[in-house]
Order: structure tokens, then C-alpha cells, then sequence
């Protein structure tokens, strides 16, 4: 069929930006939160001037020996004004995914900098509507979301769900502050447990910022004679080793 030459410019137009869009989806940077994890004490609050306080509850569900966990894989249940599930990765070796909800859940592709160090991790959190909180891997599965399946499967990462149980119920106390200079808003989470405690300060940054405000974090912390923790893990995996006591 022929067709006029503005009509061909402009079918080519069309196909050359719809390539780049795709292009540009392929390369998506995810979102990077730099975060640092202070000895736990009460005094880091009314030194950093934190306000708005508020309070959850945090279950995760692994095996007793946390093989979830030791493969990248994180089941975590929030309770606080609204309830919501979260699956994510977070891949040992480094494998990128993308949305498998195509669009219709709460995805999120997410760089997490840990003592200098970077990791990307990818979820999909959903809205939590059960009457009751899941005390086994079965009854957890039942509650998953079409793209939270899809996600745990495309991990290639063995569950047996018969073996998944709540492992750990963490209470976490959160508030917000500002710091002088480029640091800006800060987030600061205490999380505690029979036995222990962790408590975190973090903020959101641009590709590439990094090293540089993970620097930041820590001068900051030394200007307020803040102690660091002795471990600058994730969070995360220090709670869930401590109450499995699993090294």
C-alpha cells in the first residue's frame, strides 16, 4: 500500500520514540538510600533533633536456619497505620529483574549502600488484608500477590513453604530529621527485639552520590559523639542472625 512521505516520517517517528522509551526502560537506575547503623541508645534522638515520631510492627518468615535470607530472599509483614506485605530480592550475584506485575503493583528496584558497600534489592510490597497474621509459609503463600509469586519464582530460589514460619516480631520506632548542608532529610528507624536492638539513619540520594554521603553520615555521626555499631550489615540480616541466632 503506498503510503505519502509525511506519512512514512512520521510512522518512523513514532517507532524510533517508542524504541527509545523502551531503551530507556531497559536502563532504569533504581532509586539508592545510603544508611548507617549507630550504637543503640536513646540519646542519637534528641542529639539529631528527630521529630514525628511513629510506631510498626515487623514480622519476617524464613526457615529456622534462615535460607531465605542466606539466598537474597526477604518475606516481610508491616503493621502500623496500614498493614502491607513486602517480598523482595536481593540477588548474592547480582541479577537484575524487572516489574513482574507489567505495571499493576507497588514495584520497586532499590540500591541500599551498607558500609560503603552497594546492593540492589527488588519487591513488590502490596496492601495486607487478611484477618489474622500468618504464623506459617503456607498460610503466608496463600496472601502473596500474582506479581509477588512471579517475582519469588523468577529468583530460580528453592522454598519449601512447609518449612516457612514467622521467625521474628520487631518492634520499630521511626522518626524524621534535617542535617545541615547537603545531607537534608534524614530517616531514622530503632528496631528492637528480646535481647536486642539496632538502630539506623539513612537518606535518599542521586546515582553516584553514594560514597560520598555515606562519609557525610559518618562525620556526622562523629561531630554528635554518636558510637557506631559494631556491625554495619543490613539491618535486616543482624535482627533476623540474632534472634535465630544463626551466624
Amino acid at each position: 500500500m503506498w503510503c505519502p512521505v509525511r506519512c512514512r516520517v512520521r510512522c518512523f517517528v513514532l517507532i524510533a520514540a517508542f524504541v527509545f522509551a523502551c531503551s530507556l526502560h531497559g536502563q532504569e537506575r533504581c532509586s539508592e538510600e545510603v544508611k548507617l547503623l549507630l550504637a543503640p541508645t536513646q540519646a542519637a534522638i534528641p542529639v539529631l533533633q528527630a521529630r514525628g515520631e511513629k510506631h510498626r510492627r515487623v514480622d519476617f518468615y524464613d526457615t529456622p536456619g534462615l535460607d531465605l535470607l542466606s539466598n537474597g530472599v526477604i518475606l516481610r509483614l508491616r503493621e502500623g497505620e496500614a498493614i502491607d506485605l513486602t517480598a523482595k530480592l536481593r540477588p548474592p550475584s547480582g541479577e537484575r529483574f524487572v516489574d513482574p506485575s507489567g505495571g499493576h503493583e507497588n514495584y520497586k528496584c532499590e540500591v541500599d549502600l551498607n558500609d560503603g558497600v552497594e546492593a540492589q534489592s527488588f519487591s513488590v510490597q502490596t496492601k495486607y488484608a487478611g484477618a489474622k497474621v500468618p504464623e506459617t509459609g503456607v498460610e503466608l503463600l496463600k496472601e502473596l500477590s500474582a506479581g509477588q509469586k512471579k517475582l519469588l519464582e523468577e529468583s530460580k530460589v528453592p522454598i519449601d513453604w512447609t518449612r516457612v514460619k514467622r521467625v521474628a516480631e520487631i518492634r520499630s520506632t521511626s522518626w524524621t530529621t534535617r542535617a545541615e548542608g547537603p545531607l537534608g532529610k534524614l530517616s531514622m528507624e530503632l528496631w528492637e527485639w528480646p535481647g536486642g536492638s539496632i538502630l539506623e539513619v539513612s537518606t535518599k540520594v542521586e546515582p553516584n552520590e553514594g560514597q560520598a554521603t555515606y562519609l557525610k553520615l559518618q562525620e556526622l555521626a562523629k561531630k554528635n559523639g554518636l558510637a557506631l555499631n559494631a556491625s554495619q550489615r543490613s539491618k535486616t540480616a543482624i535482627a533476623l542472625r540474632a534472634i535465630a541466632g544463626v551466624q
